[in-house]
């Protein structure tokens, strides 16, 4: 018992960014909430920061996305204070409340945010000049996709997930404030971001890693890196905005593994980039006695052999595909295989 209510006191005291709400009819309390603040500065009490700059709702309305201007205030603010403090302050500031408690169990808690997540949104803001495009679509319409860093621009640093509205054909880059908030990233360009995670809802993650025009372009561009010519301008930067879209991406199983690196070692050898593909080499060597399924070993093996021209890789990856030749109607992914393979051996002279 004594344990349980240190434990309740010591959370009451912890000092979080928490988010409460106001009536909806209640207007401009912000001049109010300064006059707190600087009343405990001037009497020496503690103090507490609140962030209550204004956004831009966008609503989706008869298929076309209309911007209602709103101060933000009105609605919630943020104040880093610890809960009793905050329970002080609301006998000066009634109409502020918590955002009901949170349940696990036998315990709650007020919901709040990290300082990482505010420091991510306050950074967000100042680019909007404190005013934010808030976007918060029906909960059954919002799609949470891939995770991505930005690497360049005024966002640069910032994770954010990429949401697809169904219907509306467009994408936005979002930042996601603690799966409550999405604040869209409206200045994010192509080449701007890389991905970190994907997206896993059902095949989405496998239908990423098998994009046809992508590994059908970089396959060609392999072709040209070994002819005479060379590989062009245009295979270099096809080489390189994939290894900035996928190199930083993790992946948790074998067969994933296999897609992402077979991307990979072609693009870092278009690129002549020998430190990288000696690493990657070295990665799918690795990986290979661990890979089970048998196109996902037959896929690393072709790429090796294409790659690196090694005998040995040409045996192991004949003694897979060579069987699929035989097959009356070979699937979409074995015949790619079976058609990559007779390339390497013509471009390599075997």
């Amino acid at each position: 018992m004594l344990a349980e209510q240190f434990k309740s006191k010591r959370n009451s005291q912890a000092v979080r960014w928490y988010v409460l709400t106001l009536p909806s009819c209640h207007r401009g309390p912000a001049v109010g909430l300064q006059k707190e603040l600087d009343r405990r500065i001037r009497c020496g009490e503690p103090r507490f920061e609140f962030f209550a700059p204004s956004y831009v709702e966008v609503k989706n309305e008869d298929g076309h996305f209309v911007n209602t201007r709103r101060p933000l205030l009105y609605n919630y603010v943020f104040i880093r204070s610890s809960e009793s403090e905050i329970y002080r302050m609301k006998q000066e500031l009634p109409q502020y409340n918590f955002l009901p408690r949170v349940r696990e169990g036998l315990h709650g808690y007020y919901p709040y945010l990290s300082d990482e997540a505010m420091r991510n949104l306050q950074w967000i803001a100042r680019s909007y000049s404190d005013e934010l495009p808030v976007y918060m679509p029906e909960t059954e319409r919002l799609a949470k996709g891939d995770r991505i860093r930005i690497i360049a621009g005024r966002f640069k640093g910032a994770e954010a997930r990429v949401m697809i509205q169904p219907g509306a054909g467009r994408k936005e880059v979002v930042v996601c404030v603690e799966n409550w908030m999405w604040v869209p990233l409206l200045h994010v360009r192509p080449g701007e971001y890389e991905i970190i995670a994907l997206h896993e809802s059902g095949k989405h993650v496998y239908t990423r890693l098998d994009n046809d025009r992508l590994l059908s372009e970089l396959h060609e561009a392999v072709g040209r890196y070994l002819s005479p010519g060379g590989a062009t301008d245009e295979d270099r930067a096809l080489a390189a905005e994939t290894i900035k879209q996928y190199g930083q991406l993790q992946v948790d199983s074998d067969v994933l593994r296999s897609k992402l690196y077979s991307m990979l070692l072609p693009a870092y050898t278009l690129l002549g980039d020998r430190k990288e593909c000696e690493k990657q080499i070295g990665t799918i060597r690795h990986l290979l006695p661990l890979v089970k399924a048998e196109q996902a070993r037959a896929n690393l093996l072709v790429i090796l052999y294409g790659c690196t021209d090694n005998s040995l890789d040409h045996e192991r990856a004949h003694e897979i595909v060579d069987r699929w030749k035989k097959e009356e109607s070979p699937k979409k992914n074995k015949a790619r295989l079976i058609r990559w393979l007779d390339d390497y051996d013509r471009w390599l002279g075997h």
